[in-house]
């Protein structure tokens, strides 16, 4: 019997051994100081620390109905998108963001994107932002 010649295994990328020229590495498997090319990024906007009085509770708001609360969750959100937005592209940042989720009926949106993008929303002020945690992992 022959051995076949020519396999995949002989080709090699720039003379390196044990690295074929045909087979690409994992997103942000190449070693452990890359990082990944995107992460899933979750943005809340930032709320203030609500001031509690003692001695006093505070008013309830008027009662609403599920309609009206819903309309109102879905022109907050369409609000929050167009921040974000506007604030991706004050901070040069669009370039560095693969995809925006829809708003829904909460402020809260799920972006795709570098990990600069992220370093850079953890430092705004009107901005809470996190990673998402890999499914793998659960």
């Amino acid at each position: 019997m022959s051995r076949k010649t020519g396999d995949w295994g002989d080709v090699r990328a720039g003379g390196v051994s044990g690295v074929s020229a045909r087979v690409r590495p994992l997103p942000g498997g190449a070693g452990s100081d890359t990082q990944p090319d995107w992460i899933d990024v979750t943005v809340m906007p930032r709320e203030e620390p609500a001031v509690v009085s003692r001695g006093r509770t505070p008013p309830r708001p008027p009662i609403r109905s599920r309609a009206e609360v819903h309309q109102a969750g879905l022109a907050e959100s369409a609000r929050f998108h167009q921040s974000l937005m506007r604030w991706l592209e004050a901070h040069h940042l669009l370039g560095a963001v693969r995809s925006v989720s829809e708003p829904g009926s909460m402020p809260m949106l799920h972006l795709r994107c570098a990990p600069r993008v992220l370093d850079q929303l953890r430092r705004a002020p009107e901005f809470e932002a996190g990673t998402m945690m890999p499914l793998d992992l659960i």
